[in-house]
């Protein structure tokens, strides 16, 4: 149990607090593919580390992560139109690419305009393994692309989903890593049963509290013996089970909401999509 100072410190994601500089660090995902699969589709709103953006796909197949308020009135970019590389606000009619620049300014005569000196928040993008990831921090400081291996096999191995959850991002990650509830929260009630779960003749539900053991490693990541590895401060990857993994991504949307990308994988020849419950 964390005491409330220590909680506040670790749970704030803001831009400026410790544990936000902290998050945007990383490659962190923005929203799935397929919500903008399409050039010049509608775009997406995202709620990311208590930041209002918005997602697109331009005409060129680029993905833009913008500021979603229109700097001249403040009017919702999520309302905008994509069209010819830019999301132009339905409002005034300026238009943002996909790195912020303003491109265009309808409600300005061409020897009046002033959209060189016009720029909105625009974050890099990667897109891979279903997901359209984000890099939130100092350009300077930017890692390497995520290629986690479950992004690189066959689409038809992977099956990516996303859920919003009302908690904080780190109430969902102690979940994900805490082995110790499975076999008491999921377990049946009986071996005969139908239903999805964990059997009381498991030898998971058999051997009772497990010991849990840490190891800090020089990649800042932090696995326990149970085989629920954590991978920055919002990832955890479980290792396989049945020719299948599976990975969860706690993305923080505001300090006390979050959302959360299920990813599951195989590198066999079978399908990845989990069973239905």
């Amino acid at each position: 149990m964390l005491p409330p100072k220590e909680n506040e410190l670790i749970t704030r994601v803001g831009a400026g607090t410790p544990m936000g500089n902290t998050m945007r660090r990383y490659w962190i995902p923005a929203c799935l593919s397929s919500e903008i699969a399409e050039r010049d589709c509608p775009p997406v709103r995202v709620k990311l580390l208590g930041e209002d953006l918005v997602a697109f796909r331009d005409s060129e197949g680029r993905i833009g992560l913008i500021d979603e308020f229109c700097p001249h009135r403040r009017v919702s970019l999520y309302f905008g139109r994509n069209e010819e590389c830019g999301l132009r606000c339905v409002y005034h009619g300026w238009k943002y690419d996909v790195e912020g620049n303003c491109v265009d300014q309808l409600n300005e005569p061409p020897e009046h305009q002033f959209k060189q000196h016009i720029h909105i928040t625009a974050y890099p993008t990667s897109e891979m393994g279903g997901i359209v990831w984000a890099y939130m921090g100092p350009p300077e400081k930017m890692p390497a692309p995520p290629k986690f291996a479950w992004t690189q096999v066959p689409e038809a191995r992977r099956h990516v989903s996303k859920v919003i959850e009302e908690c904080n991002w780190l109430q969902a990650l102690e979940g994900g890593i805490d082995t110790s509830h499975a076999p008491i929260l999921h377990r049946l009630l009986t071996d005969n049963s139908t239903r999805g779960g964990i059997k009381p003749s498991n030898p998971f539900v058999r051997g009772k509290a497990p010991n849990l053991v840490v190891d800090v490693t020089g990649r800042s990541a932090t696995r326990t013996c149970t085989s629920a590895p954590t991978i920055s401060s919002c990832h955890s990857i479980r290792s396989a089970h049945r020719a299948r993994n599976r990975g969860c991504r706690w993305m923080p949307a505001i300090s006390g909401c979050r959302w959360m990308t299920t990813t599951a994988w195989s590198t066999t020849g079978c399908t990845a999509r989990p069973t239905r419950r």
